[in-house]
C-alpha cells in the first residue's frame, strides 16, 4: 500500500537545480531594459526608432533558433553521459557584445550551449517520484520570474553607469561600454552555478557513461574489426531509440508547451519594445530604469502568485484545467497594449487621467502573473508523459526543441509586426496625422 505522505526530496540536489534555473533568466533578461536603446544607437538603424523592432526581433530569435537545433541533442547526450557534464557546458554560453553582428553571434553561441532547460527538468524528474513530483516542480516556475525580476533590475539600474553614477564610473572606458557592467554582474550568476554544480551536485542519471567510453564506443561501431568497448553497447543504442518518444501523450503535451512558449515569448519581447517606443508612435515612451522597475514588479508578482495560488489551483482544478485557465489570461495581456497607448495619448492632453495609464499597466502585470502558473503545470505534464525515466532527457529535449522553435518564431514575428504597425501607423486612431501632433 502506497504511503499517503510524499517521499522527502534531496534538499541539496533540488536547491542546486533551482539556482541553475534561476541563473538562466537573469543572464537572458538583463538585456531587456536597454536592448532597444542599444540597437537604436547602432549604425544599422540610423537612429530611426521605427526600425528598432526588426533588429531586436532578430537578436532575440537567434538565441532560440540555435537552441532549437541543439537542445534535443543535449538532452539525448545527457541520457548517455549524465546530467552534470551537460549542465556544466550549458553554464558557459552567456555573452553580450556591442555590435549588431556580434550581438547576434553571441546570442547564437548562448543558444548553442544552452541545453540546461531540458536537462534540469530531467534531473528533477529523476530525483522525484509520483508522490513528490508536483512538489519538486512547484518552485521550478518560481525561479524564472525571480530571475526575470533580478535581470531587468540589473539591466535597468546598471546600464549607462557613467551617466547614472558619474562619481564612480565617469571614465572613458564606461562611456565607451555603457552596457558592459550589467552584463558582467548578470554573468556572475551562471559562473556561481558552474561552481556549485561542480562541487555539490551529484549525478542523477542511474547509469551514465564517460565521454571517453562513449568516444571509444563510436570508434568501435565505425570499425568492423574492433570490439565494442562500451558495456552493453548494443542494448544501449536500442534503449535510446528516438522513435519511442513519439507517443500520442508526449506529442499532445509538446503541442501545448509550444503554444505556451509562442505566446509567452511574443509578449515578453513585445512588452519592453512597447514600453520604450514613444507615445506618438504607439508605445509608452519610458526609459530603461522605468522599464526595469515594471519588469521587476511583474517578476515579483509572478513569484507571489506561484507561492500563494499555484498549488491551491492545481489541487482544486487539476493540472490540465489550471493550465487552461492560465493560458486564457494572455488574451487580456495583449489587449492591454493598445489600451495603454490610447490612454497615454489622452493623458498628454488631459494630465488628470494619467493615473489611468498606470492602472491599465497594473492590470496587465496582474494578468501576466497568472500566466506563469502554466509553466508549473506543463513541466509536470511533460514528466508524466515520458515513456520511461531512461528517456526523460530525450522527452524533455524534444519538448524544449519544439518550444525553442516557437520562441525563435515569436520574437521576430511579434517585434516585426509591431515595427510594421509603427512604421505604417496602422493602429493609431488618426493614422499618420497623429504622429505630427
Amino acid at each position: 500500500m502506497s504511503s499517503p505522505f510524499p517521499t522527502p526530496l534531496p534538499k541539496r540536489q533540488v536547491a542546486v537545480l533551482w539556482f541553475l534555473q534561476l541563473s538562466e533568466p537573469v543572464a537572458n533578461s538583463v538585456i531587456y531594459p536597454f536592448v532597444n536603446e542599444l540597437v537604436k544607437s547602432l549604425p544599422i538603424t540610423g537612429g530611426d526608432p521605427k526600425r528598432v523592432g526588426y533588429y531586436v526581433g532578430i537578436i532575440e530569435s537567434s538565441f532560440f533558433f540555435v537552441e532549437c537545433l541543439c537542445v534535443l541533442h543535449w538532452g539525448r547526450l545527457s541520457d548517455i553521459v549524465g546530467r552534470k557534464p551537460v549542465i556544466l557546458v550549458g553554464l558557459c554560453g552567456f555573452w553580450l557584445l556591442q555590435a549588431f553582428a556580434m550581438l547576434v553571434f553571441s546570442r547564437c553561441l548562448a543558444g548553442l550551449t544552452n541545453g540546461n532547460i531540458g536537462v534540469i527538468k530531467s534531473a528533477i524528474g529523476e530525483i522525484s517520484d509520483s508522490t513528490n513530483v508536483a512538489l519538486a516542480f512547484k518552485y521550478m516556475p518560481l525561479c524564472w520570474p525571480l530571475g526575470e525580476t533580478i535581470g531587468p533590475l540589473i539591466g535597468g539600474y546598471l546600464s549607462n553607469p557613467a551617466n547614472r553614477y558619474p562619481g564612480t564610473f565617469d571614465t572613458a572606458f564606461w562611456l565607451a561600454n555603457p552596457y558592459l557592467l550589467p552584463c558582467i554582474v548578470a554573468a556572475i550568476f551562471p559562473a556561481i552555478g558552474a561552481v556549485i554544480t561542480a562541487m555539490f551536485f551529484q549525478e542523477t542519471h542511474p547509469n551514465p557513461h564517460t565521454i571517453k567510453a562513449l568516444y571509444r564506443s563510436r570508434r568501435a561501431v565505425s570499425d568492423p574489426e574492433s570490439r565494442p568497448l562500451l558495456p552493453h553497447s548494443e542494448s544501449f543504442h536500442v534503449h535510446q531509440s528516438f522513435r519511442s518518444v513519439f507517443t500520442p501523450r508526449v506529442l499532445i503535451t509538446v503541442v501545448n508547451y509550444c503554444m505556451l512558449a509562442l505566446v509567452n515569448i511574443g509578449y515578453s519581447v513585445l512588452q519592453p519594445l512597447f514600453l520604450s517606443t514613444p507615445i506618438e508612435l504607439g508605445g509608452l515612451g519610458l526609459g530603461p530604469d522605468a522599464i526595469g522597475k515594471i519588469l521587476g514588479a511583474q517578476g515579483i508578482g509572478s513569484a507571489l502568485v506561484l507561492l500563494l495560488l499555484s498549488s491551491k489551483l492545481q489541487g482544486k482544478f487539476g493540472v490540465k484545467r489550471t493550465f487552461s485557465l492560465a493560458m486564457v489570461s494572455f488574451l487580456i495581456n495583449f489587449a492591454c497594449f493598445p489600451v495603454i497607448n490610447s490612454v497615454a495619448r489622452l493623458a498628454q492632453e488631459q494630465p488628470e487621467v494619467r493615473w489611468m495609464v498606470w492602472a491599465v499597466v497594473a492590470l496587465q502585470i496582474t494578468c501576466f502573473t497568472v500566466v506563469t502558473i502554466a509553466y508549473g503545470c506543463i513541466f509536470v505534464m511533460i514528466t508524466n508523459a515520458a515513456p520511461s525515466k531512461s528517456l526523460l532527457g530525450c522527452t524533455n529535449g524534444l519538448a524544449q526543441t519544439a518550444a525553442s522553435l516557437m520562441r525563435a518564431i515569436g520574437p521576430a514575428g511579434a517585434t516585426a509586426l509591431f515595427a510594421v504597425s509603427v512604421d505604417k501607423t496602422l493602429l493609431l486612431e488618426d493614422g499618420p496625422v497623429s504622429i505630427h501632433r
